[in-house]
């Protein structure tokens, strides 16, 4: 048996024994929708913490990031700019979410919508586009993975195989584990990841370069071009990586996964801690990025080859039980963050399509719905990894041209500005979708250099605000209580008492 097989194995066994122990550890609280979905509001910043980290730091993180880095150089730069402003957005937004789940039992980012719109019609289709869209966030994971069992297994286990081993893997990870469960799996896969990124950026230099100063000379020498801005992509320059970042920023929070982690929270100041801490988490990103660069000396430039450079550097330069360790932290990178995502899918679909459509459908029979959508949701994503494959960052990008077409639907709308109404939030969206659709399909992206999702959002803007303002926003009353639950009125001291 190679070395490779049994490291695979060794990663199986790690992601059995992690699985089951999140399945005893949550299954006391996942017995309800409620419960498995958002832990019954009752998480404490702990593992809020993980919970959000490891929605972002995925297997895009592990080898995306790297393989766009190699690929096309300066550009991978935006992503982490896009997290350091998500950042000071999530500050402001995860609370606001959180009161107003609170107050209105909001359980999805479709009852958010529904509720702030007061229309059942627009919950509905913002459940049903939104969970197809995450089903490309899915495949992300199942092509991480695949990219793993590819590198490891030397080529032995290829083609279709890898992604179908990811597809069992992520299936059955998730269907048996709610949300608390997967939020202390979440802290093992960051603390994995942590040590293996840690460690080959370490020792790559050392190893190949003999010291940092050295590493960065020939990066110098040789891939002067390569790290400045646009690099080798002469179409991603500076006005794309300000647009990208502002519509990855945007869309950041507009994943519906997002809506669940923000419930699953004690309360709004174990969200705002964790907009202050997080851009530790950014440190990975540059080092992950600097792998990237160093891979392009290293292995030579083979552009199909993006994905697997993490992997095959950590195969050249790390000794067997290290690799063990790196190769379960890379499994993991892929199967724990789909668990939120896949769960979300399904509980969009039960709850905000099927039971909205079905009013009479108990929430025990919702629930097990639910339960039953996780593996054709992920059988939808391991068809859309065989039939359009592509880099993983890549992947990424598209998803969130559709994506961030929420915002001013969920942000502008549902915090600020009263007059928004349904019929502007829709035309919005719709105009968002058509315009990025367009303009991916015949390949203008970017347009005059700015970023094609980011054109669709303008587009999208000007209709919500035309068609909000020739339409009837919702009850001002109901109005009036959901904007104060996020802005409270001050209460007013007499005069008499003041003295």
């Amino acid at each position: 048996m190679s070395e490779g097989v049994i490291i695979l194995l060794i990663a199986l066994a790690a992601v059995i024994v992690m699985t089951i122990g999140g399945i005893l550890y949550g299954r006391r609280h996942s017995r309800t929708l409620d419960g498995w979905l958002v832990n019954s509001r009752l998480m404490g910043p702990f593992l809020v913490w993980f919970l959000l980290g490891t929605e972002i730091y995925t297997a895009f993180t592990f080898q995306g990031l790297a393989g766009y880095a190699y690929v096309n150089g300066a550009a991978a730069y935006y992503n982490v700019a896009l997290n350091d402003v998500a950042y000071a957005l999530g500050f402001f937004l995860l609370p606001a979410f959180w009161l107003l789940g609170r107050r209105f039992s909001h359980v999805t980012q479709s009852d958010f919508v529904a509720s702030r719109y007061q229309s059942r019609g627009l919950g509905i289709f913002v459940a049903l586009a939104t969970a197809l869209i995450m089903i490309g966030y899915i495949d992300l994971n199942i092509e991480g993975l695949g990219a793993v069992v590819h590198v490891i297994s030397g080529g032995s286990i290829a083609g279709i195989w890898p992604d179908v081993l990811g597809f069992v893997v992520l299936g059955f990870a998730v269907m048996f584990g709610g949300i608390r469960g997967n939020a202390w799996q979440s802290a093992i896969k960051d603390i994995l990841m942590f040590i293996a990124i840690v460690t080959l950026f370490f020792v790559v230099p050392f190893h190949f370069f003999h010291g940092f100063g050295p590493m960065f000379q020939e990066f110098h020498a040789k891939l002067g071009s390569r790290m400045v801005m646009p690099g080798i992509a002469p179409k991603m320059g500076i006005l794309w990586l300000v647009t990208t970042v502002l519509l990855t920023s945007m869309g950041q929070w507009m994943w519906p996964q997002w809506f669940g982690i923000s419930y699953t929270a004690r309360g709004p100041r174990s969200l705002k801690l964790q907009a202050v801490f997080m851009p530790l988490y950014q440190l990975i990103k540059w080092m992950v990025i600097v792998i990237g660069f160093a891979a392009v000396l290293l292995l030579g430039y083979h552009k199909k080859e993006g994905n697997n450079v993490v992997m095959m550097l950590a195969g050249h330069v790390l000794p067997g039980w290290m690799l063990a360790v790196f190769t379960v932290a890379a499994v993991f990178s892929a199967i724990v963050p789909a668990g939120p995502i896949i769960m979300t899918s399904a509980g969009l679909l039960a709850r905000n399509v099927y039971q909205k459509i079905w009013p009479k459908t108990s929430d025990a029979t919702t629930y097990r719905l639910t339960r039953s959508l996780v593996l054709p949701i992920t059988f939808l994503a391991l068809v859309l990894a065989e039939l359009a494959p592509a880099l993983i960052v890549v992947v990424l990008l598209v998803a969130y041209d559709f994506i961030a077409q929420l915002f001013p639907t969920i942000v502008i709308g549902g915090l600020f500005w009263k007059r928004a109404t349904k019929e502007g939030a829709l035309a919005g969206i719709l105009g968002g979708w058509i315009v990025a659709g367009w303009l991916l399909l015949t390949h203008e992206d970017p347009w005059h250099g700015i970023n094609a999702g980011f054109v669709a959002l303008i587009v999208n803007l000007i209709l919500f605000f035309g068609v909000s303002l020739m339409t009837r926003p919702a009850d001002s009353a109901f109005l009036q209580t959901f904007f104060e639950t996020v802005y409270p009125k001050k209460r007013r001291v007499s005069s008499v008492g003041s003295k």
